[in-house]
C-alpha cells in the first residue's frame, strides 16, 4: 500500500471541485424510492464499511493473509459505495481524484461523518 500522501497536509476543502463530468451527465425522468433515501442508504453503508476497514487496519491478531483478503474486499466495496453515492450527489467528479479513496480511509470516523455532511450541503440529489 503507498502510504505516500500521509506526509501530505489533509485540506478538507481540497476534496471538493466541480461536479460531474459531461459524460456521466444523463436528464432521467424516475419514479421510485426518492433519491434522499437512496442517499441515505448509501451514506450508512459507506460509514459502516469505513468503520470496518479502520477496524480491520487496527487488528494484529488475524491472520495477516487473511487480514489482508478481507481488507482488499472491503476496501473494494468501499470505492464502489463512494463513487455511487458521489454520483447520486451529482460531485461524480470527485471520484476522478484516485487518491480519494485512500485518504477516506484514513480519515477518523468522525472526520469522514464531517466530510460527509459537506457533501450532503454541497450536493444534489435532484440537480
Amino acid at each position: 500500500m503507498d502510504d505516500s500522501y500521509e506526509d501530505q497536509e489533509f485540506d478538507s476543502e481540497d476534496l471538493f471541485i466541480g461536479p460531474n463530468d459531461n459524460a456521466y451527465e444523463k436528464e432521467e425522468l424516475r419514479t421510485g424510492p426518492p433519491l434522499s433515501y437512496v442517499a441515505e442508504k448509501f451514506r450508512s453503508s459507506m460509514e459502516l464499511t469505513h468503520y470496518l476497514i479502520n477496524t480491520l487496519t487496527d487488528l494484529s491478531q488475524i491472520d495477516p493473509r487473511q487480514k489482508d483478503t478481507m481488507l482488499l474486499q472491503a476496501r473494494g466495496a468501499f470505492r464502489y459505495q463512494l463513487t455511487g453515492y458521489l454520483a447520486l450527489q451529482n460531485m461524480l467528479a470527485l471520484a476522478n481524484d484516485q487518491d480519494i479513496f485512500s485518504r477516506m480511509e484514513k480519515l477518523s470516523v468522525e472526520e469522514f461523518k464531517d466530510w460527509l455532511d459537506r457533501i450532503d450541503q454541497r450536493g444534489s440529489i435532484t440537480e
